[in-house]
């Protein structure tokens, strides 16, 4: 296998600003809140929307540990060189690297076509030390004078006073990625410390931060003396450390356990039959890349045999499995559910090592329009339903990225019709969350709030941020407001009716409906209203 710099660890970022009335106004794309091709878009989008005015500057660059941030920005660099040579043989620019990985090459591939594609952008080197990371890579403004240095500076500043930029073990934390894993929990309690005069918050999942500008990046579980007991997630924090069988300490401990539960997440999607000789081989190649990339190592003697943590590790893709088909799990699996929809960005690092195959399927609009049409016309109440549960199964599926994991769940005394799974690698989809619940209603007569409140709930109780509702002739007008209503809470309920689903001709165009509902429902939330 050809030898790359991994990403893993590395912040990519993208950042364009401007000054007016002497204030600096900076916006930011980067590889913790986008991955794969969406990054690379989202990239493109704002610099050309950016590129408009040419008061803006533009700043590619590379935030990590220095050995390996200073690698990927001298590929770079001399990239850049050698593709304007290219250009001035009249040759075609070079828009990959051998030596670096997927997330590396898709920063690369959009300096090289921001920069050679457009002959009025002139590259600057940027480089900033801060001890233990850097910031380096290239930047640009439409014209060479102070100014647009003195906007290239303070826009940095004004990012780096935003973000908090710390290297926690060998990994770029930055304090917006750090939050997102607590949106959607539950505050549980606000404990003083006596001896600090300090406070923390007590979340959902036994997560507890402390609300001190000394402890910024500080995400501890609850202490078993805090109770008196062990709780779920101490026991968690066990199933999920190397060190007892492995004599390896990975710290942070909390990165750490981060990293396990998207590999953990990724082995209960894969669909593989997991025994401990499989399990083993990935695993230790998982603890590699994060030795390598990601925590600092400490050694200590073990204390179980490695069989016995196998074992371990195997009944929690089991019982993680087990959740994403609809059993109920209050807490581990919920939060490891809860903790991927944010650090579903660790996955690309993760994909290589399970081989993991995203099924296509061959979309076919008649055999789509057909199953609809029988649904709506059938008689028979059990048919009526069954049939516009295989219509609704059909479009999930065709869904690329999506897994059905689950049919006629029984969640608790509710049952749900379909449970869907998020296998993939898109920005787009991952909005959407890990997990997705799904109801079918094939009425006569609009659905009405009293569903809407009952798939909220169920949902709430699985830790979901969306649900989908086929409602074949749609909803009434007290649901629809609920609908919105749950949005202003984060919970969002995407309803599709059968006129919808009909116009339907693509696999596309099922992902494109999927999303543009979503998105409508994100962008209705008036947060005025909200506080």
């Amino acid at each position: 296998m050809k030898a790359w710099i991994s990403s893993a660890g590395l912040l990519y970022l993208y950042l364009s600003g401007y000054e007016k009335n002497g204030m600096i106004y900076m916006q930011q794309v980067n590889t913790y809140n986008h991955i794969e091709e969406g990054f690379y878009q989202q990239i493109m989008a704002l610099a050309k929307a950016s590129d408009e005015d040419a008061s803006f500057v533009h700043i590619f660059s590379v935030v990590g540990i220095k050995e390996k941030a200073n690698k990927v920005v001298s590929i770079i660099e001399k990239e850049l060189k050698l593709n304007y040579q290219r250009i001035l043989s009249g040759k075609r620019i070079k828009k990959a690297s051998g030596k670096l990985d997927t997330a590396g090459n898709v920063f690369y591939r959009s300096i090289q076509e921001f920069f050679c594609e457009q002959p009025d952008h002139f590259p600057k080197r940027v480089y900033q030390d801060y001890g233990d990371f850097i910031i380096g890579g290239i930047c640009c403004n439409h014209g060479f004078n102070d100014m647009g240095n003195s906007i290239i500076e303070g826009t940095i500043s004004l990012w780096i006073e935003r973000e908090l930029p710390e290297l926690c073990g060998s990994q770029l934390m930055i304090r917006s990625f750090f939050m997102r894993d607590f949106v959607g929990r539950k505050v549980i309690a606000a404990l003083p410390e006596t001896q600090t005069g300090t406070w923390r918050l007590l979340f959902e999942g036994g997560h507890q931060v402390i609300l001190s500008e000394d402890a910024t990046y500080m995400k501890e579980t609850l202490h078993p003396n805090d109770l008196g007991v062990f709780c779920s997630s101490n026991l968690q924090s066990i199933f999920l450390n190397p060190i007892y069988a492995y004599g390896k300490w990975l710290q942070p401990t909390d990165i750490c356990e981060e990293w396990h539960k998207a590999f953990l997440y990724l082995c209960a999607i894969s669909g593989k039959e997991w025994d401990a000789q499989s399990i083993s081989k990935v695993y230790e190649l998982f603890i590699n890349l994060l030795e390598e990339n990601i925590c600092i190592t400490m050694d200590a003697p073990p204390i179980i045999p490695k069989s016995m943590y196998w074992g371990i590790l195997l009944k929690q893709i089991f019982n993680f499995r087990k959740f994403l088909e609809g059993d109920d799990e209050p807490v581990i699996s919920k939060d490891m559910h809860q903790t991927m929809n944010s650090r579903y960005i660790y996955l690309p690092y993760l994909w290589q090592l399970l081989n993991i195959q995203i099924p296509h399927n061959n979309f076919l609009p008649s055999e789509f329009q057909a199953l609809i049409n029988n649904a709506i016309c059938e008689t028979d109440t059990n048919k009526k339903g069954a049939l516009w549960e295989d219509a609704a199964a059909y479009m999930l599926s065709n869904v690329n990225g999506w897994k059905i994991t689950g049919r006629r769940i029984r969640a608790g005394a509710q049952e749900i019709d379909l449970s869907v799974v998020n296998i993939s690698l898109d920005d787009e989809l991952w909005k959407l969350g890990a997990y997705i619940l799904v109801e079918c209603k094939n009425w006569s007569s609009h659905v009405d709030i009293h569903q809407i409140r009952n798939i909220a709930h169920i949902s709430n109780m699985k830790g979901n941020k969306t649900a989908i509702l086929f409602a074949s002739n749609g909803i009434t007008e007290d649901a629809n407001e609920e609908i919105y209503r749950l949005a202003a809470e984060n919970f969002y309920v995407v309803c599709i009716t059968a006129n919808e689903l009909l116009q339907l001709n693509s696999a596309q165009a099922c992902k494109r409906l999927m999303i543009e509902k979503w998105n409508n429902l994100q962008n209705s939330v008036d947060i005025a209203s909200i506080i």
